[in-house]
Parts: structure tokens; sequence; C-alpha cells
């Protein structure tokens, strides 16, 4: 309680707020508070000094990213395994490759078409083991996507990886090859090993959507208007089964969790750039951003498709002295696809 009279009172009525700030002030230089101590009044600093440069940091956030990489237009390869081309036969399997998925965006081919594409990056893409007949049993190739830390790996895998003599690996994953393309320990795979145009195949598991209904989940078409007698079974699932049975069939399509599953899509190439190892497939592919994704070589019906395109087998071999190329797009079609037939607004009969 601050000490005053009757009279500062009354000055301080007469006198308004200021005055009765003032006053306080002066009550207060009369009878000063004790100091808290040091380890009571100062707080804990944490990432930011104030919330003043939180802010700020938040309003300047779109600002702060890396600028944009410079992109050779061509570049030199060196074939350090001196691996060498090989002609394929009837039952030659290519191996597949990991990425990580990025996103989506939009891109425009020569004749101004709009095509959605998502970008995944083959990040650090080696060759970790070789799996043989004689040794496994079975053929296949083994390979490493990314960057872990060490102290997150088990010694086995840390010995592996220095065998082959990469760094520690993200994801691994094993793909069956046939004989003539099996690939040594330590070959790094970029996206030349795909053909912008040539179809492919992307698995992966796609988001997880919680508890859905029946229309998410399994496309149902749902119930009628109001206006024809549905009432309260818009999205219902409707009947179950048959009265006479008393029961509803295993596997019977009904609402509950929907992903994540596993899913297998066709996609097509539509740009490769191997400065930043990046590959554009036309379409949507399973998952989240930044979820590994597996892209190989389309099979059965959809690789039918790719009899026209020349595959590199094993792999991409460069040769010396010659400059590829670093981003490389689907030829354009022949023909203008903007270039419709004419045809009369009012037809002869009409």
């Amino acid at each position: 309680v601050f000490p005053w009279d009757s009279r500062t009172r009354v000055a301080m009525w007469r006198s308004g707020w200021q005055s009765v700030k003032a006053w306080t002030l002066h009550a207060r230089s009369r009878c000063p508070v004790q100091a808290a101590p040091r380890e009571v009044t100062e707080a804990r600093r944490g990432f930011f000094a104030s919330k003043w440069q939180k802010r700020l940091g938040h309003l300047l956030e779109g600002r702060r990213r890396p600028p944009p990489p410079e992109i050779p237009d061509k570049e030199a390869l060196s074939n350090n395994f001196e691996l060498k081309p090989c002609k394929p036969i009837l039952g030659s399997k290519r191996t597949g490759v990991l990425a990580y998925k990025i996103g989506c965006m939009s891109l425009w081919d020569e004749w101004g078409v709009k095509h959605m594409v998502t970008v995944c990056q083959l990040d650090r893409l080696h060759v970790v083991q070789t799996m043989t007949l004689q040794k496994n049993g079975y053929e296949a190739v083994q390979l490493g996507l990314g960057y872990r830390s060490i102290h997150r790996l088990s010694r086995p895998e840390i010995g592996t990886f220095i065998k082959a003599g990469v760094g520690p690996k993200h994801h691994k994953c094993e793909f069956r090859v046939s004989s003539d393309c099996l690939l040594p320990a330590g070959l790094e795979l970029t996206v030349r090993h795909f053909v912008p145009g040539q179809w492919v195949f992307v698995s992966g598991w796609s988001k997880g959507r919680g508890y859905q209904g029946v229309m998410q989940r399994w496309g149902f078409q749902g119930g009628g208007s109001d206006k024809h007698g549905h009432k309260k079974n818009h999205r219902s699932a409707g009947s179950l089964g048959q009265r006479g049975i008393g029961r509803v069939w295993a596997h019977k399509k009904m609402a509950g969790h929907r992903g994540p599953d596993p899913r297998c899509v066709n996609a097509k190439v539509f740009r490769i750039e191997s400065a930043r190892n990046l590959i554009f497939l036309r379409g949507a592919l399973p998952g989240y951003k930044g979820s590994v994704v597996k892209i190989s070589d389309a099979r059965g019906k959809t690789g039918l498709k790719n009899n026209h395109i020349r595959l590199p087998y094993p792999t991409f071999v460069p040769m010396p002295g010659i400059e590829y190329p670093v981003t490389v797009q689907e030829p354009p079609p022949q023909r203008d696809p903007f270039l419709y037939p004419e045809q009369p607004l009012y037809q002869p009969n009409d």
C-alpha cells in the first residue's frame, strides 16, 4: 500500500490520469520495493531472444531460401567401374531405383500443353550388394538411398557400407535382375537409367486417411436426393446382404480404415535432370512428400509401349569424350494437339 495522504488523493482526483502516474512513481521512490533475486527475475533464454525476433523470423522465412542453382547445359561423365553396355535378350530384366518423392508441379511441352508431373530425386543412390546364384541362390541387386547417421545403424550394416565403399544409407531395397544386368557394388545410379518418354511402374504406400466411409474408401455412388425420397442416407452403405441367410459375407466393402496401403501406378517419364538427379513423372504417385518410392521398368501390357525405345542395358554407360545434355525432355508429338478439325456450327440437316 502506497503512503498516500488525503491531500495527495484529492490532487490525483483533480489532475487526472497523468498526475496519477506521476504520483505513483513518486510514491514508489519514497518506499522502494526490494528487488527479487537474480535467478528469479531472469527468464531462461530460448531460441528467439524476444517475441519480436520470432515474428520477424516468420515474416522473413520466405526470403531465406537458398538461391536457385546454376544448371549447366552439358556435362562429361566418366566410367570408373569400366562397365560395358550389353544387348538385351529374351528375359533380360534391368534393376529398378529408389527415389524420394519431392512434390508436384506443372510443366509445358513445346506445343504449350500443360502436364502435371511429380518430381522425384535419386539422392545418393548406390549399389550396396550384389546377390548371385552361387552365393545367395538368386540374382538381385541391393540399392541404398539417401543418408543416415551411423549412430542409428547396426555394426553389420556399417560393415556392408564400408565394404561397398559408400556412405551410410537411409533406405535399402533389393531388385531382382537377370544375370546380364548385375551391377558391381559401389556403382552410383543416376536418372539417366531411364529414358524420357518411357513408361514405368511406381510403387509406394498411399497416405493414411483414417476412418472413412464407403464413398471415399470404395468409391460408392451414395444415396439420391431429398427430392426423390432419400432421407438421411446420402452417404450410407445401403444394403449389406440378403435377409434369408442373415449374415454379412466376408470381404464386404464397408466403412473402415483407409490407408496406408501398398499401391503401384503407371507413370510416364517426362523429363530427367542429371545435375540434381531429378526425374519428372507424369501423374500422381502414392505417398507423402519425402516418402520413398520404387521406380522400375513397366512390364506386361504397359511394357509394350516401350518397344520403340532403346533402353540402356544394364544401365546408362557413358562414353569417353562425349558431352551429354543435363536436361532431357520427352519429344513432343508431331501433330499439333490444338489443331482441331474445322466443323461447321450447323449441320446441313439442322
